[in-house]
């Protein structure tokens, strides 16, 4: 299968824009929309704007408004994959759907230039996010690994028609090799280790990624959506955020849980184990799936470090957070595998199998 090259980045695409309603503007909305009322407080998003909602009863939620530019039949992915959860896994812990007052799963709000961006409201996931701790343990990384295969599991049979949408963070889309990632947005002591990856990618490795078989995923599992018991990161609670939902392969639904999991615990190969013995309680990998693996994570590394120096220049209200922690600790991290021995590794993953 040919590998699109031609894709080039732009800002619509990225869609790292997330509205910026008041909190005045909010609290009326929940209240005309939900009929709730309560304590609102700002949580992380790239593309959507997260609220927390905690009631005066002590109940919370998560208001997701859309950016403008989100169309609603990726709005409508994300409920439909919701609702297939709750039917096919209901003891997965993930966010439930909340209906409005009219019965429906999303509503409408405009901004102040008269856009309309999407609304949904969810359920609290509680616990901590599992990225809270420096350090993860093999329990802890075979916990994500069965979370994660478990998705998939219950996602095997689903289908939408918005399943195959671009998603900037697919590292199959051909966006790992325009022009203006690889020329602007590698930093430069990192840059030469990654085209000596690219060049293997784009011959081999994506070719072969691309022809492996697809189903939907979550594609997003790493530790900071995977939550836990506090001080018990081993006992999972649930896992959040599926605004990364896309029709690939499942050795990058691995590939994404693993480059988390590595910037918590170095050990490549024993990691690279448990990770998988989780994950394959619940979703078998096949060998030509595993055989790729490898691939899968310099992928989705490269593709985060590009992504995460597009955002630290263009799109975010903290650009020197994400310079220091977040793109820092992604090109420590992905040096460290880039420079891995890939015979060695991929022996090493075949044999355990």
């Amino acid at each position: 299968m040919a590998v699109n090259t031609s894709k080039q980045l732009s800002a619509n695409d990225l869609k790292f824009n997330p509205p910026r309603f008041s909190e005045a503007v909010l609290h009326d909305f929940l209240h005309s929309q939900f009929g709730i009322t309560g304590d609102l407080k700002p949580l992380a998003g790239e593309r959507d704007q997260n609220i927390q909602v905690t009631t005066g009863d002590g109940e919370k939620y998560v208001l997701k408004i859309a950016g403008p530019d989100e169309p609603y039949e990726t709005i409508d992915f994300q409920i439909k994959v919701l609702l297939h959860l709750e039917q096919k896994d209901p003891g997965l812990i993930v966010p439930r759907q909340i209906k409005n007052k009219l019965g429906g799963q999303a509503s409408l709000i405009k901004d102040q230039k008269g856009r309309a961006h999407w609304v949904r409201l969810v359920s609290f996931v509680e616990g901590v996010a599992m990225d809270s701790y420096d350090h993860l343990s093999f329990d802890a990384i075979k916990a994500i690994g069965r979370i994660a295969g478990r998705l998939s599991a219950a996602l095997k049979e689903f289908e939408h028609p918005a399943a195959d949408n671009f998603m900037p963070w697919d590292s199959l889309n051909g966006l790992i090799f325009s022009e203006e990632l690889r020329g602007k947005y590698l930093p430069g002591d990192f840059k030469e280790l990654a085209e000596t990856h690219l060049q293997r990618l784009k011959a081999d490795g994506i070719p072969k990624l691309l022809a492996l078989p697809h189903q939907v995923i979550h594609h997003d599992a790493h530790a900071g959506n995977v939550i836990c018991e506090a001080d018990n990161p081993s006992a999972v609670t649930g896992v959040i955020d599926f605004g990364d939902l896309t029709y690939r392969p499942v050795i990058l639904d691995i590939a994404i849980s693993l480059t988390s999991v590595l910037t918590h615990n170095t050990d490549i190969l024993g990691a690279t184990a448990v990770l998988l013995e989780g994950y394959q309680e619940y979703t078998a990998v096949a060998d030509e799936q595993l055989e790729l693996l490898y691939d899968a994570v310099v992928a989705n590394y490269i593709i985060a470090v590009q992504l995460l120096s597009y955002r630290s220049v263009h799109h975010t209200d903290d650009p020197e957070k994400i310079r220091q922690e977040d793109l820092a600790g992604t090109i420590e991290a992905a040096r460290i595998f880039l420079e891995f021995d890939r015979t060695m590794f991929t022996a090493h993953i075949m044999n355990a199998n």
